[in-house]
């Protein structure tokens, strides 16, 4: 069930995966000395960048206190790494298992169950990872009782996977929302690594995650290819209409967790300042990058869709 079964698999075998998929013990995380937590938190400094805060220079926000800022601060950035575990353990991974087992077709070689198992190790890491930085925050920040929202687009997905109307479908949404989170984190996690105002830990952290999922990409935007291609014109254009759904829903600006924190630290005004946030979001840009995921629609004949430009 779970080895290679395809005998011309060889023949075929993706040079870009074989790649990837040996130098995995020099590119990788999980390979590589783990950081000493302690030796990078800084004190002085935020855990996330401002300008990241959709609400950031609402008057009324600019009004509280800066030890509150810091402390919506660090929430974003607990939600951030929360967010992450969530597409690694219920987005990516289960992806990764179904296509382990064959339910999909075009990824049955050796070469592509080498590259899928070598993902999971990956996110398993990236996991323990989030749960090491998003403790040091709450403990630093006193927030050890914030609860963290289901994201917005797991709700989506999930009411998307309730009404597949057979297991092919399923996998087909799956790989669908797993295929835009892999090809579209890389711009957000490097600006993140690369903004030297926030805690260098966050920062070292990120951009470790950042190697990762810059492979990542490649890998998932060869399984999509690999897949696509193997299957009939009336599931084809099933997988198309749920990666198009996929990209809304993880483009779309996920209030829940902004109410969370507001109310969880008591913000003066905040449901004006939610109210207002709501409104301008309609307009915002999303801080993902498409551009590979751009590639991928193309050649597999989507040349238009999404709501929204493309960065």
């Amino acid at each position: 069930m779970y080895t290679a079964t395809d005998p011309f698999a060889p023949a075929r075998e993706s040079e870009i995966l074989a790649r990837l998929t040996d130098n995995w013990n020099q590119r990788v995380t999980v390979r590589k000395a783990r950081l000493d937590l302690s030796d990078y938190y800084d004190t002085s400094a935020p855990d996330f960048p401002p300008s990241m805060v959709p609400f950031w220079d609402d008057p009324r926000f600019q009004a509280i206190d800066e030890a509150e800022k810091r402390r919506v601060l660090a929430g974003a950035w607990i939600n951030y790494n929360e967010k992450t575990i969530f597409v690694e353990d219920k987005v990516i991974n289960p992806l990764c298992s179904l296509l382990m087992k064959g339910a999909l077709p075009g990824v049955d070689d050796t070469v592509s169950k080498k590259a899928i198992a070598q993902t999971q190790v990956d996110e398993q890491f990236h996991i323990l990872m989030c749960l090491e930085v998003c403790d040091c925050a709450r403990r630093q920040h006193r927030l050890q009782d914030l609860h963290i929202p289901t994201p917005l687009l797991g709700q989506r997905m999930d009411a998307s996977l309730a009404k597949a109307e057979n297991e092919r479908e399923y996998a087909l949404i799956r790989m669908a929302y797993a295929t835009v989170a892999e090809m579209t984190i890389n711009v957000f996690l490097k600006r993140l690594s690369q903004d030297r105002s926030i805690q260098p830990l966050n920062r070292l952290n990120t951009e470790l995650h950042r190697q990762d999922e810059a492979s990542h990409a490649a890998i998932f935007g060869e399984i999509a290819r690999a897949v696509y291609e193997r299957l009939g014109a009336g599931q084809q254009a099933i997988f198309r209409a749920h990666l198009l759904r996929a990209i809304d829903d993880f483009v779309e600006l996920d209030v829940g967790f902004w109410r969370v924190i507001l109310d969880h630290l008591e913000i003066p005004e905040r449901h004006g300042i939610l109210q207002d946030m709501t409104a301008k979001s309609r307009a915002s840009r999303s801080l993902r990058d498409y551009g590979a995921l751009v590639k991928l629609l193309r050649r597999i004949g989507i040349d238009e869709g999404p709501s929204f430009i493309f960065q």
